[in-house]
């Protein structure tokens, strides 16, 4: 497999990931059905919310210490766990 041909298996999985919808279209979906517009735009702003704040997380480093330290990293799991209940 030459590098051309990575990449653009890769560019091919990315694009198909990318136009199928996921758990945050699901949720956004439900939220408007269930409660209504107001309730589905406060959903996507948390979603958005959400993924800034793991994006600038792992530019300042945070992925780089949870990858190094198994300790954190179990803090992470559980306390994420715990979270989603």
């Amino acid at each position: 497999m030459t590098i051309l041909q990575a990449i653009l298996g890769f560019a091919t999985v990315a694009a198909i990931l990318t136009v199928i919808p996921g758990l945050d279209t699901t949720l956004v979906l439900r939220s408007a059905l269930v409660r209504g517009r107001r309730q589905a735009v406060a959903t996507a702003f948390g979603i958005a919310t959400g993924a800034l704040v793991w994006g600038a997380a792992a530019a300042l480093g945070a992925a780089a210490l949870l990858a190094a330290s198994h300790l954190a990293y179990q803090i992470v799991t559980i306390g994420g766990a715990l979270y989603m209940g």
